[in-house]
């Protein structure tokens, strides 16, 4: 039996994802999680077609506020990072929110020391895109081949910008771009009184339990790339 989608079925899932993406698009928005400029662009794979839907949201001072939602092939898309199987991902966003967008400006990787973020996240940091005339996949697919001991990256900081955050699902993905934000911003304030210190022994084996992923966090023996 085929699993490719029937041209009904297509029309449906586009029409349930974009109304996810608005959805995730105002939880965002909402909560202050983007920046004042509001860049939010999703590019999601669609199960079982080669088909990739994009959403973009109008800019704040636009008059025109329809959703754009685009089809096109996925298969043209060589460079998307979606190729990347070791992700496991189906859904590649960019945005800008505030406290990441600061870090990617500083040239430095994020560390992720927010226990309400990592439980959710085998990675332990966000890398910066410095050499930026080269592909987000290309980059990832280097630093999973050169470490194979680290987790592989949910998001890629853009240097002097904002991010590319990937995962599986629409609004999965966008939750996790709140909680890392949200890392971000707090790391940023505990900055003020001597600065986010890393986790006590014992702290992420509990984080992790509770969302299931210990065991697999246990097959990565580094934490950090080399700096």
């Amino acid at each position: 039996m085929s699993n490719l989608l029937t041209d009904i079925e297509l029309s449906e899932y586009v029409a349930n994802a974009t109304a996810d993406a608005t959805h995730a698009f105002n939880f965002l928005k909402d909560s202050g999680t983007l920046t004042a400029s509001l860049i939010f662009n999703i590019a999601h794979r669609v199960p079982g077609h080669d088909t990739l839907l994009s959403v973009r949201f109008p800019s704040p001072w636009s008059r025109d506020r329809q959703v754009k939602v685009a089809l096109s092939k996925f298969s043209d898309h060589k460079d998307s990072i979606l190729n990347e199987e070791r992700l496991d991902a189906d859904t590649l966003i960019h945005a800008h929110t505030p406290h990441l967008a600061a870090w990617s400006l500083s040239h430095k990787p994020f560390p992720i020391l927010y226990v309400a973020a990592q439980r959710h996240l085998l990675a332990r940091e966000i890398p910066n895109h410095l050499e930026r005339t080269r592909s987000v996949l290309d980059i990832v697919r280097e630093r999973l081949d050169t470490y194979p001991d680290l987790a592989p990256p949910p998001a890629l900081l853009e240097s002097n910008g904002g991010a590319n955050f990937w995962g599986k699902g629409i609004v999965k993905t966008a939750e996790l771009i709140l909680l890392i934000e949200e890392s971000a911003r707090l790391q940023a304030i505990a900055a003020q009184i001597g600065g986010a210190q890393v986790y006590t022994p014992g702290a992420l084996d509990l984080q992790w339990r509770r969302t299931g992923l210990l065991e697999k966090a246990r097959e990565y023996a580094r934490d950090y790339a080399p700096a």
